[in-house]
């Protein structure tokens, strides 16, 4: 018993020391660097007990983006960059533009993802662009990247052919005084683009939004897909987990993970049977003559460049995820908000008319036409903004560094931020900061673009050279489907009367209880 006592007396002794050691060093750096302390909602929460419990909460009444603005209007209306723990995991957090600048691009070498946000993603898509660092990312980005050129995100007749599957999807025109049904559109959208991006991925479209076009895929019952529907869900099963794990932090390895691991296992046998496909149309091509393909198809030239298949999965994998969730996300909540601002709807409408055409001229919409309008991207940079599809991210410090903001009893004098420290770069609160967008911030007002030229303080793709890849051809989806609805319909509802917004933050941001809308048909298309 007295020789245990002893080693435990060592044992809490060397770890005092450590601490002391640690506390002592940042002091140091403190001074040495003009850092001052950088301010906390709670001091007397020492382990992250309290935040943790109140972010469970948060998390299960659908408001975690007003958790974090709390956590720093709780300290001042000048707070942006606050400190918490949660789970004896320090986190800080910052919805300055200036500290998002330094970790993304101006001091990007300082930071990396991290242990738990690279492990967390990693359990789903594997070692891929959004979990690799150093020369593995860089290899993984100079074969992607090119992928998405101008010419290959620009096919606006793979977006014609499944917004025509939406429209029917919305029900049969002439309904009740020319109205359609009260419908929840969100679910459609994320059919909508899950039949987009499968389809610009592999060429082959799942047509989850009508299964009876969809083709028989896998030669025996044990390859063939989960059906369409569970397809969808078990993205959202896997996301879900991902989002509910990164609340525990580093202890996420010991939580269950049942029910994502089957999401995840059917989700890679569908995508590595069309990486077996493309890897066998690639030898068969290279014994023939070269022909023409029809349309870009990614997985097909990725497959040229690599055999390996757990590469290929891995990769595309994580563009479908990014593809079908933060694009669907983007457009339930510009249909929200135009539902909700109806005079907004007609107005958008009358200059799509105006500047694009109707939609018996539907086949003259091009790229440039839809960049040029400059009232329908102001109407797309105000969904971003209010609802922030891609509400967050972490990095964490790869060596002992600063941050320009959020020290001292004003916030505005540097922050030391010490080797392994996390911090959240909370772009949703940004994106709602009043003392930025104006007393009006959380009003629908796409007129504020008129004169207003994005700087770092909206960042809806991130920044830096870890910003979406993705992001033009998501831009071009919304704005040409958005083109052909608002052609189609001329008036607008929400039917939603909860009077309170509801968010399901996981990974991405999306309404917690949809989108119910109804559309009125035009006369005059």
């Amino acid at each position: 018993m007295g020789t245990a006592t002893v080693y435990i007396s060592c044992a809490v002794t060397l770890l005092l020391l450590q601490v002391i050691l640690r506390i002592a060093t940042s002091l140091q750096q403190l001074q040495q660097k003009n850092c001052k302390p950088v301010r906390t909602p709670d001091r007397y929460d020492p382990f992250g007990w309290r935040a943790f419990r109140a972010l469970r909460k948060a998390g299960t009444n659908h408001n975690v983006p007003d958790y974090f603005a709390l956590c720093m209007d709780k300290v001042g209306t000048n707070a942006h960059t606050v400190q918490r723990r949660f789970l004896f995991t320090r986190l800080m957090m910052t919805r300055d533009p200036e500290n998002i600048k330094t970790v993304l691009a101006t001091q990007v070498s300082d930071w990396e993802l991290g242990a738990i946000r690279r492990g967390l993603l990693s359990e789903y898509t594997g070692p891929s662009l959004i979990t690799s660092e150093g020369p593995a990312w860089k290899q993984s980005k100079s074969r992607v990247r090119p992928q998405f050129s101008p010419v290959s995100v620009s096919n606006l007749a793979l977006h014609e052919r499944h917004t025509k599957e939406l429209l029917a999807k919305l029900g049969p025109d002439g309904g009740h005084e020319g109205w359609t049904a009260t419908t929840d559109i969100q679910p459609l959208f994320f059919n909508m683009t899950l039949d987009v991006i499968t389809e610009f991925l592999y060429g082959q479209s799942l047509h989850s939004q009508d299964p009876s076009k969809a083709e028989v895929i896998g030669p025996a019952a044990r390859t063939r897909p989960p059906d369409f529907e569970t397809f969808g869900r078990c993205i959202d099963d896997v996301t879900d987990w991902v989002a509910s794990m990164s609340m525990l932090g580093k202890w996420y390895k010991f939580a269950p993970a049942r029910k994502f691991k089957q999401s995840r296992a059917k989700m890679r046998r569908l995508v590595d049977w069309y990486v077996e496909r493309a890897l066998k149309q690639v030898t068969k091509a290279q014994s023939m003559e070269p022909a023409a393909s029809p349309e870009y198809v990614i997985l097909d030239e990725l497959a040229r460049i690599t055999d390996d298949k757990i590469w290929l999965r891995n990769e595309t994998l994580n563009l479908l995820t990014a593809g079908r969730s933060t694009t669907a996300a983007l457009f339930s909540w510009l249909f929200y908000y135009l539902a909700a601002n109806p005079s907004q709807y007609r107005k958008l409408r009358r200059t799509v008319v105006d500047e694009i055409g109707t939609e018996s001229t539907a086949k003259n919409v091009t790229v440039s036409k839809l960049r040029s309008c400059h009232h329908l991207q102001s109407c797309i940079n105000e969904a971003l903004r209010l609802g922030s599809p891609v509400p967050n991210t972490t990095r964490a410090a790869a060596r002992d560094t600063t941050l320009p903001r959020g020290g001292g009893p004003e916030g505005n004098d540097p922050i030391f931020i010490a080797k392994g420290n996390l911090v959240m770069l909370n772009f949703f609160n940004l994106h709602h900061r009043e003392d930025i967008w104006g007393k009006d911030a959380e009003e629908f007002k796409p007129e504020r673009w008129e004169k207003h030229t994005p700087g770092w303080e909206f960042n809806p793709f991130g920044g830096g050279p870890r910003s979406c890849i993705g992001q033009q051809f998501a831009l071009n989806e919304v704005s040409y489907v958005v083109v052909r609805l608002v052609q189609h319909y001329d008036d607008i509802q929400l039917m939603d009367r909860s009077g309170r917004m509801w968010y399901n933050t996981a990974i991405i941001n999306k309404s917690a209880n949809g989108v119910h809308i109804r559309l009125h048909r035009s006369q005059s298309c």
